[in-house]
């Protein structure tokens, strides 16, 4: 009987931590939304800076399917696909 409750927990544990990634990688991200403007209305080649650091404007627009990311909140942010990282949330943009 303590057999069964224990795999059970573990199956449970299991889950858990597996919902917890996506697709068993795990993700780390945070999103950040305080910057509400830009300096100039264009868009952002791929790997364009679009945020620098300590600035409160976005230097422009990254496409669609791009993320304006860094690796960390002091950082200068890029148009990038990838998801990870401190995200910039662009305002007009789909918001995540």
């Amino acid at each position: 009987m303590f057999k069964k409750l224990l795999q059970r927990c573990f199956f449970i544990v299991t889950i858990l931590c597996y919902c917890k990634t996506e697709g068993g990688i795990l993700v780390k991200r945070s999103t950040d939304n305080s910057v509400h403007g830009y300096l100039t209305e264009r868009t952002c080649w791929w790997n364009e800076v679009c945020k620098e650091e300590f600035q409160s404007l976005f230097r422009c627009k990254c496409p669609e399917w791009n993320f304006c990311r860094s690796p960390g909140r002091y950082y200068n942010a890029v148009c990038s696909m990838t998801n990870t990282g401190y995200i910039w949330t662009q305002p007009g943009l789909r918001q995540s």
